[in-house]
């Protein structure tokens, strides 16, 4: 008897899904207060923008040389394996002194013209970024600066909430298969 209980409970939890190793889920949904920023086309955006479909969330810059063109990479190769038509990718530029409207066009343009990209008033930006547990910050650099921000990359749910996010190293196959998951 003990033995088939121990067979029924190895394929039970073989059988469960399993989050990716580099998914850490809220503990509680999260809903995101008002937000007011701005898009690539310069059109004024708020929280309606993230209902409706799942999101793929990533705060860097345009002039960042590392972190930002290699995380936006892997989201193409996301993007390009998601089932779900109502899917989108969005990068929140921590840098509105320098990522304008055409700025933040041409750059996400290059990765994926389906991608958004945001930015606005320093203080909108900043309050979106403390919500979803998002650091940066400006760092002088030889005769300009750049800007220092976390890597992870935020999962929102269809209702526009808070759900959990993706540490690097990202794995693309986790991140499609998890999201694929996904109702």
């Amino acid at each position: 008897m003990y033995q088939v209980m121990m067979l029924l409970l190895v394929l039970l939890v073989g059988c469960s899904s399993q989050l990716p190793e580099s998914y850490q889920p809220l503990p509680k949904v999260s809903a995101i207060s008002e937000f007011s920023l701005y898009n690539q086309d310069a059109k004024t955006i708020n929280n309606s923008e993230l209902k409706g479909h799942w999101t793929l969330l990533f705060f860097g810059y345009t002039f960042c040389p590392d972190v930002c063109p290699t995380t936006l990479a892997e989201l193409n190769k996301v993007a390009a394996n998601v089932e779900n038509d109502d899917f989108q990718v969005v990068l929140v530029s921590v840098d509105p002194e320098r990522d304008s409207p055409k700025q933040l066009k041409d750059y996400i343009n290059y990765f994926n013209p389906k991608f958004q990209a945001w930015s606005g008033e320093l203080e909108q930006i900043e309050a979106l970024a403390r919500q979803l547990h998002v650091f940066f910050q400006k760092q002088p650099f030889e005769d300009s600066y750049l800007m220092d921000h976390s890597s992870q990359v935020v999962l929102i749910n269809p209702k526009g909430e808070y759900v959990g996010f993706f540490t690097a190293p990202l794995s693309t196959e986790d991140m499609v298969s998890y999201i694929n998951a996904q109702d």
